[in-house]
């Protein structure tokens, strides 16, 4: 009897944390993953966001991925990039049994819309709405490392998912004028940052210049804020040290009690309003760095 192996159900969701620009709600997608025979034999009972009575055909198959709305929710639209926070069931195709769920603990997991840590499920989110339960027919091989599916007739793997939240997908506040001898920062049309530091010498102390004044709630250190980054070493190649608007990763989520964070990032988020976007100038082991950090929401720790 084939069943999914535990180390593939994690399905990358503990680990991963824009409709239209102008809105934050992420970039609507060309396309959107239709209804088929193996999402539409799918049925889930009980309320949504407690964990459901899932139940398929055993034997079940899919070609490529399919998605069926079990229940419709009224919430904003998901789009690529956008953060979103799920309960889910996965059930093993082949067998019909519970192989993982996320809890139902009150805590709901992060994941974001279309990165590629979230492979085929990720994009499975696409074109849903907050308050969505999503019955996903994905075949068994896009669960291993997020890697995306192929349309060939394979064993199904289904996940009952429900869409709980979503945030932003970038920092929406209004533009504000950094200091005078700051990084030249340039976005993206998904808000995806570039960082051109100056030529001058970095400051010899930790900054923080407000690039986009928000109007969201105010993080504080009992928060866990959800945000995306990218820092550059302040040299004159401006070498990306890391980003999550590139990596794959999407949005990261993270408690702001001390010792969560490195405390030169912590120091920067906390006080900040959800629609922030932040230019951080940091010094961690004896290199400079220039982050710039979109505040997307905040969660009660």
């Amino acid at each position: 009897m084939r069943t999914i192996p535990a180390l593939l159900v994690t399905i990358g969701l503990a680990a991963s944390l824009t409709a239209c620009a102008s809105n934050g709600a992420g970039t609507t997608p060309s396309s959107c993953d239709a209804p088929g025979a193996a999402s539409q034999a799918v049925t889930a009972t009980g309320a949504f966001g407690k964990e459901p009575k899932v139940s398929i055909p055993e034997g079940l198959t899919t070609k490529g991925t399919q998605v069926s709305v079990l229940k419709h929710g009224n919430g904003r639209t998901i789009g690529d990039g956008t953060p979103v926070l799920i309960d889910f069931t996965l059930v093993d195709g082949a067998t019909g049994k519970v192989a993982q769920t996320s809890g139902y603990s009150g805590t709901p997991l992060p994941i974001t819309a279309g990165s590629t840590n979230a492979g085929d499920l990720g994009k499975a989110l696409e074109c849903a709405q907050v308050g969505d339960r999503l019955a996903v027919a994905l075949p068994r091989t896009a669960l291993q490392g997020g890697t995306t599916s192929t349309k060939r007739t394979e064993d199904a793997a289904v996940a009952v998912i429900d869409v709980k939240r979503a945030f932003d997908a970038r920092a929406t506040g209004t533009p504000q004028l950094a200091g005078d001898g700051m990084p030249a920062v340039v976005l993206a049309p998904d808000g995806a940052p570039g960082i051109t530091v100056p030529s001058s010498a970095a400051p010899s102390s930790d900054e923080t210049h407000l690039l986009r004044k928000g109007h969201g709630s105010v993080l504080t250190a009992d928060d866990s804020a959800v945000f995306k980054y990218t820092a550059v070493t302040w040299q004159s190649d401006s070498t990306v040290a890391g980003s999550n608007w590139t990596d794959g990763s999407g949005a990261k989520v993270a408690s702001l009690a001390k010792g969560q964070l490195p405390e030169e990032i912590r120091n920067a988020l906390i006080g900040r309003k959800v629609g922030d976007q932040v230019l951080a100038i940091v010094h961690q082991q004896g290199v400079a760095y220039a982050y710039v950090i979109d505040v997307l929401g905040s969660m009660k720790s």
